[in-house]
């Protein structure tokens, strides 16, 4: 089976690896949620994770994989969730990390990346050529390139959020988590089935770019449509040869597309339900539940990956402005 290339044994060991690290992010329920949906539902707050991403986890366990098996340099090519990651990562494993981005990158993403003592590289107008570039790169200094997905060293370190998960609730029978590369879902997946083959696995894509949905759909990967998201983060151009799409098409059971207007409005009513502003990434989650798209049992017992709070400030701002102006015309 395809799963046998990422096991339930690969994610202890990266367990094992990241957990003096990593912050065991809070578990919590949702009376807003649980209420709507007469679910019982969790939240694992990963937008609590250092670098205010689950992405810490992956980048973590490659780098120190990487560490076993002395390599010393190591390269990325994202900007966004998973630069800041390998950047944190590289504090913790003592390794020499490059990231190569585009020649147009924002200066505040810099910002965020010059806190770090990494390496940084301009190069290319488009991110599929930076990429190639870093990839290059790596294969010239003897390093290793790490992408943010289509490692397996990544996905196993994902897979580390359902083990504290189903340490927590051991009766989880739906979960449900966005999808960009699939790294994420992959990670959660393996774990997830191995402890309770029954469990449903929900991958959540913004309708704006469904490209994992739509590769698992045609049985092959397609470019990214350039549309405008504010899950921006699950916009990727997704690799070929990627090793989660067989993942996916194997672990996940139903998929689910959401819409701009319910990912802003999700924004919106999380800050103003549970206290906190995430990523429209992770409203992508939280609109499944909160917009009634997903059926549940009674008292079914339901878990959403909050995947992230690194969110642009025009857009929170655009997000919470509309909805307080709305909300005064409407009185």
């Amino acid at each position: 089976m395809i799963v046998d290339r990422v096991s339930l044994s690969d994610v202890l060991v990266a367990q094992k690896r990241i957990k003096p690290f990593v912050l065991n992010t809070p578990l919590a329920k949702s009376f807003w949620l649980s209420e709507l949906t007469q679910a019982e539902v969790w939240l694992k707050l990963e937008n609590l994770q250092n670098t205010r991403s689950f992405k810490l986890r992956g980048a973590l366990n490659a780098l120190s994989w990487a560490r076993e098996k002395g390599m010393v340099k190591c390269f990325s090519s994202t900007i966004g969730n998973h630069a800041l990651a390998m950047a944190q990562a590289a504090l913790f494993t003592d390794r020499e990390v490059t990231v190569c981005v585009p020649e147009n990158v924002s200066p505040k993403k810099l910002k965020e990346l010059d806190r770090y003592s990494v390496g940084i590289v301009k190069h290319g107008e488009e991110a599929s050529v930076t990429e190639v570039f870093a990839r290059r790169l790596a294969q010239e200094k003897k390093g290793l390139y790490v992408s943010p997905y289509n490692n397996p060293e990544v996905i196993c370190g994902n897979g580390t959020i359902a083990l504290e998960m189903f340490e927590r609730v051991p009766k989880f029978s739906t979960i449900i988590c966005a999808v960009g590369g699939g790294g994420l879902i992959s990670g959660i997946a393996t774990v997830a089935k191995a402890i309770n083959p029954s469990c449903r696995i929900v991958g959540v894509v913004p309708s704006a770019v469904p490209t994992m949905h739509r590769a698992v759909t045609t049985g092959r990967i397609q470019p990214s449509i350039a549309n405008y998201t504010l899950a921006e983060s699950l916009a990727v151009n997704i690799e070929e040869d990627t090793i989660t799409l067989p993942l996916v098409q194997e672990l996940v059971d139903e998929w689910v597309t959401i819409d701009e207007g319910d990912i802003a409005s999700t924004m919106f009513e999380f800050l103003d339900q549970e206290g906190m502003l995430i990523e429209g990434a992770a409203a992508c989650a939280i609109a499944a539940i909160a917009k009634k798209v997903i059926n549940f049992k009674p008292r079914e017992k339901v878990a959403v990956i909050v995947c992230g709070a690194n969110v642009n400030r025009n857009d929170w701002r655009e997000v919470v402005v509309d909805h307080l102006v709305g909300a005064r015309t409407s009185v």
